[in-house]
């Protein structure tokens, strides 16, 4: 399958604009996966703990291994095992012990490769990665119904502009069910709290016509209706990355880092089903961006989406899933 084209290819300094690729799997070890993206794209291994390793200098930039982030490369199973008296530090065999852990948490908890921003000339190189993975007989979303992994894009904005941001979000908001509907999402994944849906008022809100919100605005508000990391389009990587101190002193959680891209956390990462393919999930979030960047059709379905609400005693989603459904026929 073939990875699309956005209708904005380049950022607005006039550079091809990169995406970032976060992969959850198990049932490969990070020190091979580490190899194998040495073998594929050249570089060098460098291993940083028993949860983290890098590989830098790639013809791409480096990329990164790791073990849940929050757990591991935080150390908090330190804390916890303070409280019951166990300091890790003063153990002969540290070692032993997190590797343990490691193998314990390896069956829940997923492994990820984290790649440097790819240009989308480039994407279809990342394919002989899925390929590997898939030699190496990587298990991902299906392969237990404890595995609730992801595939997360980080696509560069466009834009760096309130206007742009709220064109983009706006686009997904109404093209979520249906994307959902396609892309068949794992029920495991649905179980979690990582993608949850936009809430109603928040999506009556930010479509209204009237809403043109300045950036502070708009983050505040984003804010004010709840919405968290924990949305299928989690926009607080952008807002750290052109307004830190402010997301920073409305936001509770750890993990978000600044960066001027969106995060768009929705795909199943379903490398054991050789149907499942990279571009398939790419191609989703294309639709987004061709919505965001159609100015008409999205002020026409804006309104619609709004009159459909009003006028709906009951839900309205399958409705309008089959109303986008016919306006992702036209566009492809």
């Amino acid at each position: 399958m073939t990875f699309k084209t956005p209708p904005i290819i380049n950022n607005q300094d006039g550079q091809e604009r990169s995406v970032g690729f976060e992969f959850e799997f198990t049932g490969v070890e990070m020190n091979d996966a580490a190899e194998m993206i040495c073998e594929l794209y050249g570089g060098k291994v460098e291993q940083i703990s028993g949860y983290e390793y890098k590989v830098k200098d790639t013809e791409f930039g480096e990329f990164s291994l790791e073990l849940d982030a929050s757990l591991f490369l935080n150390k908090k199973y330190e804390k916890v095992l303070k409280t019951v008296g166990l300091d890790v530090n003063k153990l002969k065999n540290k070692e032993k012990l997190e590797e343990a852990l490691r193998d314990m948490a390896s069956t829940v908890v997923p492994f990820e490769i984290i790649t440097p921003p790819i240009g989308f000339s480039d994407l279809k190189r990342l394919n002989e990665l899925v390929d590997r993975l898939r030699e190496w007989k990587a298990k991902g979303t299906g392969d237990s119904f404890f595995y609730a992994f992801g595939l997360h894009l980080n696509p560069e904005v466009p834009e760096l502009s309130a206007d742009s941001l709220l064109r983009h979000l706006k686009a997904y908001v109404m093209l979520d069910g249906w994307i959902r509907k396609d892309a068949d999402v794992n029920i495991s994944r649905k179980l979690t709290p990582y993608i949850n849906e936009y809430e109603m008022d928040y999506i009556r809100y930010i479509l209204r016509e009237d809403y043109q919100p300045a950036l502070k605005e708009l983050i505040r508000d984003y804010f004010t209706f709840k919405n968290s990391r924990n949305r299928p389009l989690d926009m607080l990587p952008v807002f750290m990355f052109m307004e830190k101190e402010f997301t920073s002193g409305l936001m509770k959680e750890e993990l978000t880092s600044a960066r001027p891209t969106f995060h768009y956390r929705l795909p199943n990462c379903s490398l054991g089903d050789k149907s499942w393919s990279l571009a398939a999930e790419w191609n989703r979030w294309v639709l987004v961006e061709k919505l965001a960047d159609d100015e008409q059709s999205l002020s026409q379905y804006s309104r619609a989406f709004l009159n459909m609400d009003d006028k709906s005693v009951f839900s309205m989603k399958k409705k309008w899933v089959e109303l986008m459904d016919r306006w992702v026929q036209n566009v492809e």
